[in-house]
């Protein structure tokens, strides 16, 4: 684990009393791009969460050398940043005025323009769609992380609710930031961008099922025997 940016040594999650992730391990380097994949409930979004320093956890974290779960906030945001499956916000606020939350605006205009919403500035989140909320929330992210190189991105479903554009924008976002020299971590359901990934965690009901390269964790065999179906009927 010392080699890697990222690193998770039997990590446990229990939430109100039930073990929701039991003892994974995992590791990733800089540059490097791991997914996280598994059916309906497997954990993949408390993991992430775990991950990232949101949730309480056992067993041994290191992000960007540090725990996540004891350093100082401001230190953590230097080093990584973390974008929900769903993100909401308490306030509604003016898609241009995300910008100064994460202190770059000119950053979080250039990721809005990436990600085809720089035209919706002046709308406020109420105003948007799902999909455009999640881009505005993604651009955030983005930019929250000015300098990748060393630094962690954690993302649960980032293409989720995005059209086909906006998706490509995405993929090719998270490619960059790796060549950059970040870990990208990315819980997702989708088999086609996990196999482009250098390596893939399985999980099923909170437990590590297998690991590594897309072409050894994603076997049709394991496939059948996690999500109950040939590996023809991949998504």
């Amino acid at each position: 684990m010392s080699d890697a940016l990222i690193g998770a040594l039997g990590l446990g999650v229990e939430i109100a009393g039930r073990r929701i992730i039991d003892g994974v391990s995992l590791a990733a380097a800089s540059g490097q791009t791991l997914a996280i994949v598994g059916p309906n409930g497997a954990g993949k979004t408390t993991l992430l969460r775990a991950l990232a320093g949101l949730l309480p956890s056992t067993g041994g974290l290191k992000v960007a050398g540090h725990d996540p779960r004891v350093v100082d906030a401001k230190t953590c945001a230097q080093t990584r940043a973390y974008c929900a499956q769903k993100p909401v916000s308490a306030w509604d606020y003016r898609l241009a005025d995300l910008g100064d939350i994460v202190g770059d605006p000119v950053g979080y205009a250039h990721w809005l323009n990436k990600l085809q919403l720089g035209e919706f500035a002046d709308r406020r989140l109420s105003e948007l769609s799902g999909g455009e909320q999640k881009g505005a929330h993604l651009a955030m992210t983005f930019a929250a992380l000015a300098e990748p190189f060393g630094c962690v991105l954690l993302l649960d479903e980032p293409a989720s609710a995005l059209d086909l554009g906006r998706q490509e924008a995405v993929r090719q976002a998270i490619v960059s930031f790796a060549q950059a020299g970040a870990t990208c971590i990315i819980a997702t359901h989708d088999f086609s961008f996990a196999k482009r990934c250098d390596a893939v965690v399985v999980l099923s009901e909170g437990r590590l099922v297998a690991a590594g390269e897309p072409a050894i964790a994603l076997t049709p065999e394991i496939i059948s025997e996690v999500w109950g179906a040939p590996a023809s009927s991949e998504r």
